[in-house]
């Protein structure tokens, strides 16, 4: 079975300062920062908008999004624009 929209359930992501697993639908997404993982850029999860904001600042991040605004195209296109 793959999965759809209509079938996940939930989303956990960790939330890059305490590692704690935190509703990926409800974090606030660092992009374009600083920080790289195995892929090259991140989406950096926060549970919080104000840690995601001091983030921003610290790692020269360019915008916090929330997830609904997140397509499937933004993952690909980090590393490009």
């Amino acid at each position: 079975m793959y999965a759809t929209p209509q079938n996940i359930v939930s989303i956990l992501v960790s939330d890059y300062y305490s590692g704690k697993g935190i509703d990926g639908r409800s974090a606030f997404y660092v992009i374009r920062s600083d920080i790289y993982g195995p892929m090259g850029h991140e989406l950096i999860p926060f549970e919080s908008e104000e840690e995601a904001k001091t983030f921003l600042k610290e790692h020269r991040g360019t915008k916090i999004l929330p997830f609904e605004t997140i397509d499937e195209s933004l993952p690909y296109e980090l590393d490009t624009n």
